[in-house]
C-alpha cells in the first residue's frame, strides 16, 4: 500500500460519509452532500482501481476529461440553481455561475472547441483547460472582489450614521438632564 493510497483511504471515506449525512438529513445543503458523496466515491475508486487513473492512450484521457467536465458541468449547474431557488444566492452571483456552468458543458460536449483554443495558443489539450478553468476563477475571484468591495462601502457608511446617532442620543441625553435637573 503506497503512502497516497494510505492518506486517500480516510480521506474518501470522511467525504462519503460527510455526502451522506448532508443528503440524509435533507437539509438546505443537499447538492452540495451529493457532491461530497460523488467525490468521496470517485476517490476510493480511484484509491482500490489505480489502473482507472492511468490512460493507455491520449483518448482515453481526453475522455475521461470530458466526462469530468461534464460532471462538474451539471454539479456547478445544479448547486447554483438549488441556491437560488432556496434563496441562498442572489441571482446576480449565479449568473456568473451558471455561466461558468455552461462554458464548461460545452467544453465537454465539443471538445474540439478546447482543441481550436489549444491550436490558437500553441497549448497542448491539457494546458488549455487549465487555462480556461483558470480564467474563469479568476472572473468569480474578481467578482467576488467587487462584492466584498460594495459591503466595506456599506460597511462603513453604516457605521458613520451608527456613529451620528449615537452622538445625537449622547447630545439628547445631557439636554434631558439638564432640563430634569
Amino acid at each position: 500500500m503506497t503512502i497516497q493510497q494510505v492518506f486517500m483511504i480516510p480521506l474518501s471515506l470522511g467525504m462519503i460519509g460527510l455526502g451522506i449525512r448532508m443528503v440524509t438529513q435533507k437539509q438546505k445543503r443537499f447538492f452540495l452532500g451529493l457532491a461530497w458523496l460523488t467525490i468521496g466515491i470517485g476517490c476510493a475508486v480511484a484509491v482500490y482501481n489505480p489502473s482507472f487513473l492511468k490512460g493507455q492512450d491520449s483518448a482515453s484521457l481526453v475522455l475521461r476529461m470530458r466526462i469530468v467536465l461534464g460532471f462538474l458541468s451539471a454539479l456547478v449547474l445544479m448547486i447554483t440553481l438549488e441556491a437560488v431557488r432556496r434563496f441562498a444566492m442572489e441571482e446576480r452571483y449565479a449568473l456568473l455561475w451558471v455561466f461558468t456552468g455552461v462554458i464548461l458543458f460545452i467544453f465537454a460536449l465539443y471538445p474540439d472547441a478546447v482543441g481550436w483554443l489549444a491550436a490558437l495558443t500553441g497549448m497542448q489539450y491539457v494546458s488549455a483547460i487549465t487555462v480556461v478553468v483558470f480564467a474563469f476563477l479568476l472572473l468569480v475571484v474578481f467578482d467576488f472582489s467587487l462584492a466584498l468591495s460594495e459591503l466595506r462601502a456599506d460597511q462603513r457608511r453604516v457605521c458613520q450614521h451608527a456613529a451620528e446617532l449615537e452622538l445625537r442620543i449622547t447630545e439628547l441625553e445631557q439636554i434631558i438632564s439638564r432640563l430634569s435637573g
